[in-house]
């Protein structure tokens, strides 16, 4: 384990590893950001029908059905997806609608008119980004152990700075759709590669601060979405401003050096002596020349090993299915939970707000107790807090007044802070229980798994647009409250890596469960 020699004369977490790793953080606010943003650029406002011939027509609400937005003009009754003539009694689907810009002065629902038996494409939008998401996650694992994370980090950049910006021009939804897919793509492209390359210059003391640094910066971006959201109303200027932080990463990514750890792994000892002797000087430590001497001298040939040589050990599959099982349950809870903001009583921008401000101290409970109690009873302990939440939320659905529906918002706010921490842990968990050579294609093939569950938790968490009454609204929790509890169980199979050195080989992996 040469690199982790090293990292013990250079530092668990010294000057030089903070000022790169506060600067890679920054994806995590960017990351964030647009993971989340089709929340308010695809908001669903109050619509009805315009009135044909009717010279400025505006939404507004009447006193026959104050909770449906009906108009009445004349002897029509203009509702949200028909017109009914109360002379004829004759009903006539819409052809152009008005809309509520008391809290969305526009979106590209209102823009191109997406609603009634289209209002399923926010959904489909949503999931377009996490599919997206699953791509990038697919390839650039083995990508960036291939060339590299710098390469990737910035290649993938240059692809989420072009289509972030070219949507906001597109006329049709399905070109929308396709941007957003590579906007999804980008997002795992840029994200996965920077938490390896981060986490790979840290020491086994401070991987958990650093990882919930990082988490820390997730929070900050959403919100300042939640902020930026409520106070620019338009989704064109929303969009635009919130892909800042992609151009400012890219000249950032520009200026950092690639992973020492990796260049080592591949053969390439000049350049990462060289990386490694100026980290020294920052830090302002001496690094023994033995080390790397030793290191050449070892060195054959380098390997490009592919992920699948984990399936040559039982002990590693099993380890294998298990992280990639709670890797799925993580992502389909946090996600159903943070997209159904809407869906809550009360303010979508509050709701929004509150659901995010609650990762804060999600992620200061696991930096507090995870070099205490350990990763796998932290992290079981959070999914079953997540799960037993969001379980108990049905019975105030269905036995509760409209006066404490505050209580099942409360619910759902504590479930957040449950995944949240449990998703936190498995980003920390995963680096540290699988060898060097396929880190970061175990982040991101479990990444991959993340992405699939969350392509998916869209159209859970609105499955009361499809199941009326009291069956549609309590559906979703049952799906994420037991997957959450299931998740939790199997991760007790889980060895503790709490404190040991990251695995270099696949036997020194095997060793954590032996």
């Amino acid at each position: 384990m040469e690199f982790e020699e090293i990292i013990k004369h250079l530092g668990d977490f010294g000057t030089y590893q903070k000022r790169l790793y506060y600067m890679l953080c920054i994806s995590s606010v960017f990351t964030a950001i647009q993971v989340l943003l089709t929340v308010f650029t695809f908001g669903i406002p109050e619509h009805r029908c315009a009135v044909p011939g009717l010279v400025n027509d505006t939404f507004q609400k009447n006193e026959l059905n104050d909770s449906l937005g009906e108009f009445v003009y004349e002897d029509k009754v203009y509702k949200q997806c028909s017109i009914y003539s109360l002379s004829s009694q004759n009903v006539t689907t819409c052809k152009r609608w008005v809309y509520d810009k008391s809290i969305f002065e526009s979106s590209i629902i209102t823009q191109i008119d997406i609603v009634c038996n289209e209002k399923i494409a926010k959904s489909h939008a949503q999931m377009l980004v996490m599919l997206g998401q699953v791509v990038g996650c697919a390839i650039v694992g083995p990508l960036s152990d291939r060339f590299g994370r710098k390469t990737m980090l910035c290649s993938f950049l240059i692809i989420f700075i072009i289509s972030s910006i070219a949507v906001t021009w597109t006329p049709t939804i399905r070109v929308v759709f396709a941007f957003y897919f590579f906007i999804g793509t980008s997002i795992s492209g840029t994200f996965t590669p920077a938490f390896v390359l981060g986490m790979e210059l840290v020491g086994p003391k401070s991987r958990v601060w650093a990882g919930m640094i990082t988490e820390l910066f997730w929070s900050l971006g959403t919100i300042i979405l939640a902020g930026a959201a409520y106070w620019i109303r338009n989704w064109q200027t929303l969009q635009l401003t919130m892909s800042v932080p992609g151009i400012i990463l890219l000249s950032y990514f520009c200026l950092i050096t690639e992973s020492p750890r990796w260049l080592i792994s591949k053969g390439r000892y000049k350049e990462a002596e060289k990386i490694i002797q100026k980290a020294a000087k920052v830090n302002k430590v001496v690094i023994p020349s033995r080390l790397l001497r030793r290191s050449q001298s070892r060195f054959i040939e380098p390997k490009n090993e592919s992920v699948f040589k984990v399936f040559t050990s039982r002990i590693l599959v099993i380890r294998t299915v298990i992280v990639y099982i709670n890797w799925a349950a993580c992502s389909l809870t946090f996600y159903g939970l943070t997209l159904n903001a809407g869906n809550l009583s009360g303010s979508i921008h509050l709701n929004f707000f509150l659901l995010n401000i609650i990762e804060v101290p999600a992620y200061v409970i696991c930096i507090v107790l995870l070099d205490r109690i350990g990763r796998r009873i932290l992290h079981c302990s959070s999914l079953f807090l997540s799960g037993a939440c969001i379980t108990l939320s049905i019975f105030t659905v269905l036995y509760a007044d409209k006066s404490l529906a505050w209580i099942t918002t409360l619910l759902a706010v504590i479930g957040k802070m449950g995944i949240t921490a449990a998703f936190a842990i498995m980003w920390i968990y995963t680096t540290e229980l699988f060898p060097t050579p396929f880190r970061n294609s175990a982040v991101g093939t479990s990444s991959l798994m993340a992405r699939i569950a969350a392509a998916i938790s869209p159209y859970i968490a609105n499955i009361g647009l499809i199941v009326p009454g009291n069956a549609g609204k309590i559906t979703p929790m049952i799906i994420f409250g037991i997957t959450s509890i299931i998740a939790g169980l199997l991760a007790l199979l889980l060895p503790e890596t709490k404190g040991r050195l990251l695995p270099e080989t696949i036997e020194d992996a095997e060793q954590f469960t032996k």
